[in-house]
């Protein structure tokens, strides 16, 4: 299995033809790799911390405590969990693994999605009521939607050299991006946080796997089940 995992450019040639019990196994497979992982990516993340503080910077696992305890604050205990559970894993999925068909209104859904994610980079939105700012986020997907639809061409056929440099930019910015768990950046030390975000990136590697193996419903699966245990775990030791 770990053979099929490592050969990113045969992904597309992956056939979706397992039984249900198949593949229910290898998303508990997967789990308990990511697991393992996390596991032995342990005393790294502790090397981390020790160059950060030694270097007399803010401990990022302070900053990531910090980042969640005002996430909770800002949104209550069960909406937080709920977004980190469930409503995050699908939007994430849409994002990033989605647009991996290569077909022309998956992608233009996933850059919807995106565009309407990042408008809470609008500073006025966050002040607006529920309704207001579904709607706005709504017309903002119609648009880039619409957009990015008449610009692709019909038939989109990426050669296997590109559809693998996708399939890998996809991985890491998706592992990337887990940066801003972190935030606000201490500019001196930016180069250290890809090393907090190894587990990410493999998370990302395995989710793009079992998303073309099994199917896009088994990738958000999986995330669901990581991001869900992930926070039972993390309330039960209050590490925020």
């Amino acid at each position: 299995m770990l053979e099929k995992i490592y050969a990113i450019g045969s992904y597309p040639a992956l056939k979706n033809d397992s039984t249900l019990q198949s593949k229910l196994i290898l998303l508990l497979k997967l789990y308990g790799i990511i697991l393992l992982l996390n596991f032995f990516s342990a005393p790294l993340f502790l090397l981390w911390e020790y160059i950060v503080t030694h270097l007399h910077y803010k401990s990022l696992a302070a900053q990531y405590k910090t980042s969640m305890h005002s996430f909770m604050i800002k949104y209550g205990y069960w909406k937080a969990v709920l977004y980190v559970s469930l409503i995050g894993p699908v939007i994430e999925e849409i994002i990033f693994r989605l647009p991996l068909s290569f077909k022309r209104k998956q992608i233009a859904v996933a850059f919807g999605f995106a565009l309407a994610l990042m408008a809470k980079a609008i500073p006025t939105l966050g002040t607006q009521n529920l309704l207001i700012n579904i709607l706005v986020r709504v017309v903002i997907f119609g648009v880039g939607y619409f957009a990015l639809l008449n610009i692709l061409r019909q038939n989109i056929t990426p050669n296997k050299n590109a559809q693998k440099g996708f399939i890998l930019a996809s991985i890491i910015i998706f592992g990337l991006l887990h940066t801003f768990n972190y935030a606000p950046f201490q500019w001196g030390i930016i180069y250290i946080y890809p090393l907090y975000v190894i587990p990410q990136l493999f998370m990302g590697w395995f989710l793009t796997y079992v998303r073309f193996k099994n199917g896009f419903g088994w990738g958000i699966a999986l995330h669901v089940l990581i991001n869900g245990i992930t926070m039972l775990i993390q309330s039960a030791y209050k590490i925020y």
